[in-house]
């Protein structure tokens, strides 16, 4: 018997226009399901608080995507009480098997409110990111209490807990009232057709959101710092950057250091631009503070290009030291400008381990593997005996 399936998450407003990390899974993730004989059906849910296109969209025979207007203030302190009432009307309606929640934050809360049979995969430790943002004042001490309570709150009753990293699962251990499942994210398919990786120029690529928590200011001293003994280095800064006076301080930190012309800062691009960089980097480098399980490592890790990273979260799990590319400490910039120098200097290097990458990737990441994987927890979820 096939599944309905109700997902609430984070989704393109418009095909192929794809923003951030989750939205690059959930876009992967909904044609692998419906190309599942399993499903009969899958809804996805997507709140938003701007304009959008259309407010449904049906991909496919199986897949219909609703873009609901979400609350517009204080849903982490009201538990999101005007989306939960949409969502119910929408559950009544469709009567789905189960429902999954792309994230343990306020879509996790809001499947968690509408259905017993919840499903919420761990995207993020939001709990832990709102901990790190927060200051001394009371406004965001008050957020970071309603935030923790919320997550403690979704993980109490979800049925089944995705966690896409053993980091994660570690984090949360305790937490989770219902059964854990490891499931890496999928990896959509165009990024494994860019392997194997030819030769590339000596550039290197930084994916990700302008933000304290990924630590550009360090990226940026250790790059310069490669850029004294491999002078036609270049990188390329990709992503959005939700705060403009940190994307100018970051802006005016590199003109401080004379990169020049030697750093390009991309704004938000487009998937098509995003696999465009990739091909044409010699590496990616990420050295965050704090990492789950990054989208764009495991993009390049398919795409065949090896990986310059911080050792945090569940960054080690995906990246193997000497393998598959590069750990360092975390704070540790000569460590990480030397092994940023090896690969610009050894283009052979790049590639042999871009190359064992992509055969992990393949391992982990494929989409229908996952997809499969995911419909063993849904039936979980709702006590059916597992295919």
């Amino acid at each position: 018997m096939g599944l309905n399936v109700v997902m609430i998450a984070t989704y393109p407003f418009e095909p192929g226009k794809i923003v951030g990390g989750i939205e690059s899974v959930t876009s992967t993730l909904v044609p692998a399901l419906a190309a599942q004989d399993d499903i009969d059906t899958l809804t996805v849910l997507r709140f938003h608080d701007g304009e959008v296109p259309v407010h449904t969209r049906k991909e496919g025979d199986k897949v219909e995507v609703r873009y609901l207007r979400g609350q517009p203030r204080l849903s982490v302190a009201t538990r999101s009480i005007l989306d939960v009432r949409q969502a119910r009307r929408i559950i009544k309606e469709l009567q789905p098997d189960v429902v999954h929640a792309q994230e343990i934050g306020m879509r996790g809360d809001i499947a968690t409110q509408i259905t017993q049979n919840a499903v919420v995969t761990v995207h993020g430790l939001v709990h832990v990111e709102t901990k790190m943002q927060a200051q001394a004042s009371f406004k965001e001490k008050l957020r970071f209490y309603f935030v923790e309570s919320m997550v403690k709150r979704v993980l109490r009753r979800a049925k089944v807990v995705i966690s896409i990293s053993e980091y994660d699962a570690k984090e949360l251990a305790g937490l989770v009232h219902g059964t854990r499942m490891s499931i890496p994210n999928p990896t959509a398919s165009e990024f494994f057709e860019l392997s194997p990786s030819g030769p590339t120029e000596p550039r290197l690529l930084f994916a990700g959101v302008l933000s304290p928590r990924k630590n550009p200011e360090g990226l940026l001293n250790a790059f310069a710092i490669a850029r004294e003994k491999v002078l036609a280095a270049k990188l390329i800064m990709v992503g959005p950057q939700p705060d403009a006076a940190y994307a100018q301080t970051i802006r005016d930190q590199a003109d401080r250091l004379g990169l020049g012309d030697s750093i390009e800062f991309v704004g938000l691009v487009e998937n098509e631009r995003l696999r465009d960089e990739i091909q044409q980097a010699r590496a990616v480098v990420l050295f965050s503070r704090e990492e789950t399980a990054p989208t764009i490592l495991a993009q390049a890790m398919a795409a065949g290009k090896p990986v310059v990273s911080s050792r945090v979260g569940g960054v080690p799990e995906m990246v193997s030291d000497g393998e598959n590319g590069y750990l360092v400490e975390q704070g540790d910039e000569a460590a990480f400008a030397e092994r940023m120098i090896a690969l610009l200097d050894d283009q052979n290097l790049a590639l042999e381990l871009g190359a064992r990458g992509h055969t992990m990737a393949l391992d982990r990441f494929e989409p229908n593997a996952v997809a499969r994987r995911t419909i063993d927890a849904y039936r979980h979820a709702i006590g059916a005996q597992q295919h």
